[in-house]
């Protein structure tokens, strides 16, 4: 029996013409394609989403974030009852069989699947060309190399994968419960990733299905370094989720060691960006005050 798969976008402000061209690879694979629109850009009756009768739309009255636009999607899939939910963001095109190719590799686990949290797919930086590197922690909790997904033609135990291009059971969004709503963007699915794994549940990734996924541009050189030239407001998210992420129980100690240096770096670099440094200083600063002193949500 061909499992019901329910494939969800999360958009804000998308290209049209990408954004189109993923729903059209999505469409004939899946049992519902849901968009959720959380940069009210979206007409589903005009321009190229005009024929795509068969999509369903959330056209948000605000920006809702990441993470509630995940739980929108996860409610759908439970209440619907699909057996699966294939998440992307708006800067991913799979390429063709790439659902085929999750769903072999989960069959081919057999009864070791029932306890997977999350299968994705080796990740390509679109814009570098470069491998998404892999890391887990080791029963002495130092961070070390994770078996190499790329070439792993099953899957391997990972300790997060990445949101876009991600398949959940329906069981495990169940018992694992919702994304991080409150934290709106940054760290959302490495947070329900590692409080997976704290319940008991895996993440796996597999080399057979390879996602190209543009995970940032080449960026700013400031002393040496290429940092990303994020506008305030998602400087303040990185910084604040950061701290919460490393105040959770379900973060493994050597993942805390490990986030502190680009967080760091982040603090550091922000600022000496040319333009907008005291709205980047101030940004960081209050996701330091605020990581540190408010209580998480959820």
């Amino acid at each position: 029996m061909t499992p019901r798969v329910l494939a969800c976008v999360v958009a804000y402000h998308p290209d049209s013409h990408r954004l189109s061209a993923l729903i059209a690879r999505l469409l004939p694979d899946v049992a519902q394609v849901l968009v959720i629109d959380n940069g009210q850009t979206i007409d589903p009756a005009a321009g190229p989403w005009s024929g795509m009768t068969a999509v369903q739309w959330h056209l948000a009255p605000g920006n809702l974030g990441v993470g509630a636009a995940l739980n929108l999607a996860r409610q759908r899939a439970l209440d619907g009852a699909f057996d699966f939910l294939l998440s992307f963001d708006q800067d991913s095109l799979p390429p063709a069989g790439y659902l085929a190719g999750l769903l072999d590799i989960w069959a081919r686990a057999g009864e070791a699947a029932g306890g997977w949290a999350a299968l994705g797919p080796a990740v390509r930086d679109e814009t570098t060309g470069r491998a998404l590197p892999v890391q887990r922690v080791d029963a002495h909790q130092r961070l070390v190399p994770s078996a190499d997904p790329w070439s792993a033609q099953q899957a391997v135990a990972v300790d997060h994968v990445i949101t876009s291009g991600c398949l959940y059971p329906a069981a495990a969004l169940s018992a694992v419960g919702p994304f991080r709503g409150g934290w709106f963007v940054d760290m959302v699915d490495t947070e329900w990733c590692w409080r997976a794994r704290h319940r008991g549940w895996a993440v796996m990734q597999t080399g057979a299905v390879v996602l190209q996924h543009t995970i940032g541009k080449a960026g700013v050189k400031v002393l040496g370094r290429q940092v990303l030239a994020h506008p305030p407001q998602r400087i303040y998210f990185q910084v604040r989720n950061t701290l919460w992420l490393m105040r959770s129980h379900d973060v493994p100690r050597g993942w805390r060691r490990k986030l502190l240096a680009p967080l760091a770096r982040k603090l550091l670099l922000q600022p000496l960006l040319p333009e907008r440094r005291l709205a980047r200083l101030l940004a960081a600063v209050r996701g330091g005050v605020h990581g540190l002193l408010q209580r998480p949500p959820g």
